[in-house]
């Protein structure tokens, strides 16, 4: 789509073009001081931090690598850039293209369990836009793990890999899901324009203005789509899921959502029988969709970290208290937040139940078989959760 933003009544001369800007940061408070659902000032909080964030995210992806002609992968989202709800699990890496060009992506491929490629139509600052042109869901490898990839209009010549591009404008996003977080390895992967010359043209003023249109289309345009998204988390009771779908998410996985509530002296159980799928993880989040501190608390667990009970049903705790309990998802004093499941492509959607519990009562739920774990194993897994970030370089 053009840019709903202009910036063309005012020169670089006249300080009202950055004035243009900061009212295009300064109007999404409103995503904070005008939800009704805010009603604490830790929420406010969480929410004026969502702010920077927002703010923060849209800069690399609009004012510095976004010329398709001369592309850089860019960690999309990671512990500190926090919007639409993250997978703790996943590495998002992401460039712009154009589909006048041949791109060549090669490198060792990594370990991690899921490997996916998906181009998209336009560009993330236009999410509303953003919509799946071709996907490539694994990868064929080579000697010592190295993979080439070709992403055009047309299917090179010997291409293993090829990905196809639309006509104009559009995104690559690349995900790696990792499930043993202390032995899988990310991949390492160049991208380059086959068409490019170098060196760019010299930076113009024009550039510079469309560029800050961008930022400001991002501003205006990804909050509200987020937003709508938040509000399908509420479309049924609090402590329960559904599955919907998102379209700008990945395409492969359904996302069960649900809204939770838990009191300090509660706690939540959670407990699904399990489809069969290659990944699944379940993830607690904010109210402004951010994952809230994955390295630093257990509140996600995947398919590898989690343990089963010996009925075949996954049991996990929410509370803001450990229970002692390997399944334990942290809370971390928000006493409502958001919840979701993720299942790759997966043979059914069982819904988990929630099971609002004191805190007190708590081993009267559980099996007598339920996995308990030490305060010095919690400790353990605590800072191997946060080594392994900055292990996998998502810190």
């Amino acid at each position: 789509m053009p840019y709903s933003t202009s910036l063309n009544a005012h020169t670089f001369s006249d300080p009202a073009i950055w004035q243009e800007v900061v009212k295009s940061m300064a109007e999404i408070e409103k995503l904070v001081w005008n939800d009704e659902r805010v009603t604490d000032d830790l929420t406010r909080a969480e929410g004026v931090r969502q702010l920077t964030r927002l703010i923060g995210g849209a800069l690399p992806v609009t004012m510095e690598t976004v010329d398709p002609e001369h592309p850089q992968f860019l960690q999309l989202l990671s512990t500190r850039v926090q919007w639409g709800l993250p997978s703790a699990d996943c590495h998002y890496i992401w460039a712009p293209l154009h589909g006048r060009n041949v791109y060549r992506i090669v490198g060792d491929r990594g370990t991690a369990k899921l490997f996916d490629i998906e181009i998209r139509n336009d560009t993330f600052a236009h999410l509303g836009d953003w919509s799946l042109h071709a996907r490539l869901g694994e990868v064929e490898v080579g000697p010592e793990n190295q993979v080439e990839i070709f992403l055009s209009r047309e299917r090179p010549a010997g291409a293993v890999n090829w990905v196809e591009l639309p006509e104009g404008r559009c995104d690559i996003i690349l995900r790696q899901y990792f499930y043993d977080w202390d032995k899988e390895q990310m991949a390492r992967l160049t991208i380059e324009n086959q068409n490019a010359i170098y060196p760019p043209p010299p930076l113009t003023e024009e550039t510079i203005r469309k560029n800050l249109e961008l930022f400001c289309d991002f501003l205006q345009q990804v909050p509200p789509v987020f937003r709508q998204s938040v509000e399908t988390y509420y479309q049924h009771p609090v402590n329960t899921m559904a599955f919907d779908a998102i379209d700008y998410g990945f395409r492969a996985l359904t996302y069960g959502k649900g809204a939770y509530q838990c009191g300090e002296d509660e706690a939540l159980l959670v407990e699904v029988e399990l489809p069969k799928t290659q990944y699944w993880n379940i993830q607690l989040a904010s109210h402004f969709w951010e994952a809230r501190d994955y390295h630093l608390r257990q509140n996600s667990l995947n398919g590898h970290q989690a343990q089963v009970d010996s009925d075949g049903v996954f049991r996990a705790v929410i509370s803001h208290k450990d229970p002692g309990i390997a399944n334990w998802l942290d809370a971390g004093g928000n006493q409502t937040g958001l919840m979701t499941i993720r299942y790759y492509e997966a043979d059914s959607t069982p819904i988990p139940t929630v099971t609002r519990v004191p805190f007190s009562d708590l081993a009267k739920a559980l099996p007598a078989d339920a996995q308990t774990v030490t305060t010095e194993q919690r400790q353990k897994t605590l800072r191997n959760r946060a080594r392994a970030m900055q292990r996998l370089n998502r810190d």
